[in-house]
């Protein structure tokens, strides 16, 4: 038999509050069943899609790295061909030209003797 107690009204109550409100198990249980599917949601629609996002973000990281990197290349570059004596030495290897007043001549290794 369950215990009981008076209320301040004269009547006698029940101290087992599941036989009092038989809805407190319901709500219970809905709570579960709300929690359980929000947490399968998340597991098998957001999980993967959170795992490809950090992916993707990773990616990009490494990705404007490699750009800053370019960067910092290309600015130099920029520097250099500001640079008259950079340009005429490029000039001079690269294209084989010469200032005006100079005498080209090329000096090759095992040419031709005689």
């Amino acid at each position: 038999m369950p215990a009981t107690r008076k209320s301040p009204g004269g009547r006698r109550q029940s101290t087992t509050s599941w036989k009092r409100h038989p809805l407190m198990r319901l709500r219970y249980v809905a709570l579960i069943a709300v929690f359980g599917w929000a947490s399968m949601y998340f597991l098998h629609e957001e999980r993967p899609q959170l795992t490809q996002l950090q992916a993707q973000n990773q990616r990009l990281k490494t990705e404007l790295g490699q750009m800053k990197t370019r960067q910092q290349a290309l600015q130099k570059q920029k520097q250099q061909l500001s640079d008259p004596s950079y340009i005429e030495k490029y000039a001079t290897e690269h294209q084989n030209l010469v200032m005006p007043g100079q005498v080209p001549f090329d000096l090759q290794q095992g040419g031709h003797t005689g």
